[in-house]
């Protein structure tokens, strides 16, 4: 009788759908967050990293949230500074108005935090997917002519490259192990596409092959820890605000589209950089049109052979992710949507537009406004994958202290509607 009943049993377990017994929701653990990633889980925005951005960055606000720990390697203003799109300059840290380089708060201060030996947030400007697992800090402290080996001294090796003492050095990965997380996020291979698409060679963007012996390598030793692992997709450049199309550089320049295409040999989905805008306010400034020099213009088919090879490698995440038991976050999925539909706080409209309020003003990191929504969309995402119900950052709170989304608010919509006088075709030379 026994039998039967659980042979019963048995068949009718067998018969239950999949979301029942095979899709159950995974468990979350949130005790050590550890986050590996580049400039945009670092908080990079407006050309530069530093304390203040590091405390809205995404991670950060998200681990606010949760709510967890979060030590970051804070960085005294100006901080750190190497701009894609512009030239390399030598490291010139620390400089005027610094006292120090990493900012550890007066031990006497109960509102401060206290300084820590180690840090979770792990990101590093300008670090590619396979920095992660073989850049090491490497003495001196600051190398004047490597910026990215400088970062990662900062960041990664200290103290230990200030210490008298046999102490480990170690990479974005192997930090990451040894702190032995309970959850960990890896937000890497952005600064790999935007590295080669700024530099105005897509081509550079890592093959699938290449990318994939990195980022497996980097999941399944993380998984190998025990840790929940969350793999981000990687953003498209062509859904940020360092590419404009000519409707919306008429937009910024107030100048009707059919004369920007008109002036410049444009189509309606070519685009034009972030530097292409400077070179044509100039131009319309002093009412002398001339072509624009070919490194700041995209035409449509390169811009849709960079959107395509960014598919590929999320492709690979995704299937990475799937064979080491990782989660997969999908970021541009959710950038793609701001460039889409853009999102209202309160009564506001952000986009992915320069000056739209999503972007700072390099164009490819977000601004405060946009690092709080990235947290929102994370949380919520924590919140589905997991069953938790953690609350959401208070968007508009931040949008009133953002300086560059407020700059869009003040200019929009009624103040750009005049009419515009069209430039004489004799000023153009």
């Amino acid at each position: 009788m026994m039998a039967r009943v659980a042979l019963t049993a048995l068949l009718l377990l067998a018969g239950l759908p999949p979301l029942l017994h095979g899709q159950q929701t995974r468990r979350l653990d949130a005790t050590t967050f550890v986050v590996l990633g580049e400039g945009l889980a670092a908080g990079m925005a407006n050309f530069g990293l530093h304390e203040v951005l590091q405390r809205k960055s995404f991670p950060a606000l998200v681990a606010q949230q949760i709510p967890t720990a979060f030590p970051q390697p804070l960085l005294e203003g100006p901080g750190l500074s190497d701009v894609l799109g512009y030239q390399s300059l030598p490291v010139r840290v620390p400089t005027l108005p610094q006292g120090r380089v990493r900012v550890f708060p007066p031990q006497d201060d109960p509102n401060q935090e206290r300084p820590t030996l180690f840090v979770f947030n792990l990101s590093v400007p300008n670090l590619r997917v396979a920095d992660s697992i073989h850049r090491r800090p490497v003495s001196p402290l600051i190398h004047n002519n490597d910026s990215l080996q400088t970062a990662i001294n900062l960041i990664l090796g200290f103290p230990a490259l200030i210490l008298n003492e046999d102490v480990p050095l170690w990479s974005q990965l192997e930090y990451a192990k040894a702190m032995a997380p309970s959850l960990a996020l890896v937000e890497l291979g952005y600064y790999d596409v935007l590295a080669a698409v700024v530099g105005g060679d897509p081509s550079r963007i890592p093959d699938r092959a290449s990318f994939r012996a990195s980022y497996s390598r980097i999941l399944q030793e993380l998984r190998a820890t025990g840790a929940e692992v969350v793999a981000a997709t990687i953003p498209d450049p062509m859904d940020t605000a360092y590419f404009s199309t000519p409707a919306s550089v008429g937009r910024l320049t107030r100048v009707p589209e059919s004369a920007i295409r008109e002036f410049y040999g444009l189509a309606a989905n070519d685009y034009v950089t972030r530097n292409g805008l400077t070179v044509i306010g100039n131009q319309f400034l002093r009412r002398s049109i001339q072509p624009l020099p070919p490194e700041i213009i995209l035409r449509a088919s390169s811009a849709a052979d960079i959107s395509s090879r960014v598919r590929a490698l999320n492709d690979e995440i995704r299937a990475i992710a799937g064979e080491q038991g990782a989660v997969v976050y999908d970021l541009a999925a959710f950038l793609n949507s701001v460039k889409s539909s853009g999102v209202t706080v309160g009564t506001t409209q952000i986009t992915a537009l320069y000056f739209g309020g999503f972007y700072s003003l390099d164009g490819y990191y977000p601004g405060a406004t946009g690092h709080a929504l990235i947290a929102n969309d994370f949380l919520r995402f924590l919140n589905r994958t997991y069953g938790e119900n953690f609350p959401l950052v208070d968007v508009p709170s931040v949008l009133a202290d953002d300086a560059v989304a407020q700059y869009r608010t003040a200019r929009e919509p009624d103040e750009m509607r005049y009419e515009v006088q069209p430039i004489p075709r004799g000023a153009r030379r």
